[in-house]
């Protein structure tokens, strides 16, 4: 019999794509799932809609809360998750038929805590039509450490968790970038961990993101995180770890910095006073991300056209959205 998942869905204002990410989960080849779709106080009709896809599907609960954030409707659901793995999907994404299969499988036949396949970014449903080497690499030990510095476990949408391994870690509520926090603690905890290059979550880029625009001070959760990774090793005697953690943190500096030279900043940010502090950040910690192999020549090239060009960088302002 097919171990249970649950599939946790944070709903706020996605009434336009909700059905299509609902229907994704109803379709899966893997059929011992609970969706449970948390309306996190949304103002327009998707918590109505949650109510009709339940009423539709009994797989499908739905919980309605007050407002509290991504962080916040992701612990709601895991507080009442019944499934022995859980995993994640956002409301305005939309995963393959053979995703949780998938994680499933892996996690199971290589006894894993966390297993893991790769998204890709999307504009329009049909556009799924990449595909991975389906090659299968799997960590155990320090290396769970080290890969999740490696392959850069950002978003916990592509990780299928044991319950166990989750325990009582939950997302940072009231801040952005709350993934990483996250599954940083649960790698941390994880003994065994499976990857698979394979493309099976589809993330769309919705023009309403929080992700996307002007850089505001909510987007300073990712660097302050990434600061407070690094400093967790400074007394550490893994060097190969340390570094990879000053590299990121270099790396999160450069990408705000690159967000402010080409899509501008809120009013309440100093563009000059914040220009100056994530230079010095990243020109500090430079040597680590330029020595780090597993930063793309692209990725450096950016960092350095918009930390010693900035002013010619913010010339490309406006030209982006």
């Amino acid at each position: 019999m097919n171990q249970l998942v649950s599939i946790i869905v944070p709903v706020y204002k996605t009434e336009q794509y909700l059905r299509r990410c609902v229907e994704s989960i109803q379709r899966q080849t893997y059929e011992s799932v609970e969706i449970i779709l948390v309306d996190d106080g949304s103002p327009d009709t998707s918590g109505e809609l949650c109510d009709n896809l339940a009423r539709e599907d009994c797989r499908i609960r739905v919980i309605h809360k007050q407002n509290g954030g991504l962080s916040s409707a992701r612990n709601a659901g895991i507080e009442v998750a019944r499934g022995e793995y859980i995993c994640f999907v956002d409301s305005d994404d939309f995963i393959h038929e053979n995703y949780v299969s998938t994680l499933c499988k892996i996690v199971t036949q290589y006894q894993a805590d966390i297993a893991k396949i790769d998204y890709m970014e999307v504009y329009s449903s049909e556009q799924v039509n990449k595909k991975g080497r389906n090659t299968i690499h799997l960590y155990q030990g320090l290396e769970v450490e080290r890969a999740f510095f490696d392959l850069k476990v950002d978003s916990a949408c592509v990780l299928l968790y044991t319950r166990e391994i989750i325990n009582d870690i939950r997302f940072p509520e009231g801040k952005t970038s709350e993934d990483i926090p996250f599954n940083f603690a649960v790698f941390q905890q994880a003994k065994r961990f499976v990857y698979m290059k394979s493309y099976l979550y589809f993330y769309y880029h919705n023009p309403d993101s929080i992700s996307n625009g002007r850089l505001d001070r909510n987007m300073f959760n990712y660097l302050d995180f990434r600061r407070e990774i690094y400093q967790s090793y400074l007394e550490g005697n893994d060097s190969y770890i340390k570094t990879k953690a000053e590299a990121l943190y270099a790396r999160a500096a450069m990408g705000l910095l690159t967000r402010m030279a080409l899509y501008g900043v809120d009013a309440d940010i100093n563009e000059e006073e914040t220009k100056s502090s994530l230079k010095k950040i990243f020109i500090e910690h430079q040597r680590a991300f330029f020595s780090d192999t597993g930063v793309p020549l692209s990725r450096k090239g950016i960092a350095v056209c918009t930390v010693y060009l900035y002013s010619l960088t913010k010339c490309l302002r406006g030209r982006f959205k």
